[in-house]
């Protein structure tokens, strides 16, 4: 097959899945990085590497020429803790996406597949959401064949939970009553390589597993072979400091309140995946 597709956000956990996926398929791969020793460090072997960073449009310009399709699983980290950046995902994720979107199409790229989150009633008005809805509708407004993939949360995402179970009782935002099905990084990236060839569109995409979030928990603690336990957290606690941070820390500011309402709301999709997410917290255990 005779393409070649710039996968944004390659050096990330779902990127690495991308990139694998392509490859599979007989893909050539082209990656955009801000450091090509970040890339390296990741693991993921490309053929092509851009350095530069997607904000800027001159070098988003540069990094879709002659490309196929593109792949874009860019944005801010999503795990609560510093040393992750501190920009927030409208300076992140929407700067960015925006100017791949309109180098693309300035470049008449054939397709462009962008990874973005599923949202239910009520959380409209998060900062998080917002700021991801705004990218998907420039690439619905442009030129481009586009499609949109909102999954329900990846298990890279929640992985930190084996961690926290480790080291104690792991917070719990509200009464831990909230169902969802999230989705293994590898099956979501196979989603997006699938996507190249299907119509454009939006698509809800979740796990085989609906869980509530003290199930997802308790199989954090399984996967070390420690009994649950939980430290009960008011989600307008989690609210309140989100508000507190945001004019110092805007990623975590922002980020906070969206992890309040995904802790508390019914965040099920269309069961598209195969992997469960039992197996990889015992995979991340035993590493």
């Amino acid at each position: 097959m005779s393409e070649t597709v710039l996968v944004a956000g390659a050096s990330g956990m779902l990127g690495r899945q991308v990139v694998a996926a392509l490859q599979r398929r007989g893909s050539k791969v082209r990656a955009l990085t801000r450091a090509a020793d970040t890339l390296a460090r990741a693991g993921a072997k490309v053929d092509e590497v851009v350095v530069g960073d997607a904000r800027v449009g001159a070098q988003a310009s540069a990094a879709v020429q002659g490309v196929t399709a593109v792949i874009s699983c860019l944005g801010a980290s999503v795990q609560p803790r510093l040393g992750l950046g501190w920009r927030g995902f409208f300076a992140v994720d929407t700067r960015a996406n925006t100017a791949l979107i309109e180098a693309a199409e300035a470049a008449k790229v054939r397709r462009f597949v962008y990874v973005s989150t599923l949202s239910r009633a009520g959380m409209e008005g998060l900062a998080y959401v917002r700021a991801h809805e705004q990218v998907a509708a420039r690439l619905r407004a442009g030129a481009l064949a586009g499609t949109v993939l909102r999954p329900t949360g990846f298990f890279s995402a929640l992985g930190a939970l084996v961690e926290l179970a480790r080291g104690g009782a792991l917070p719990q935002i509200g009464d831990g009553s909230a169902r969802s099905n999230p989705i293994d990084d590898g099956d979501l990236a196979a989603l997006c390589v699938q996507a190249l060839d299907e119509p454009p569109g939006e698509r809800e995409v979740g796990g085989p597993e609906v869980l509530s979030r003290r199930e997802l928990g308790a199989l954090a603690f399984a996967a070390i072979g420690e009994p649950p336990r939980w430290r009960t957290v008011p989600p307008g606690a989690v609210r309140t400091i989100g508000a507190l941070l945001r004019p110092f820390h805007p990623r975590l500011g922002q980020l906070l309140p969206f992890y309040a309402a995904v802790n508390t709301t019914e965040l099920i999709a269309p069961q598209v995946g195969r992997r469960r997410i039992g197996e990889y917290f015992r995979e991340l255990a035993g590493r």
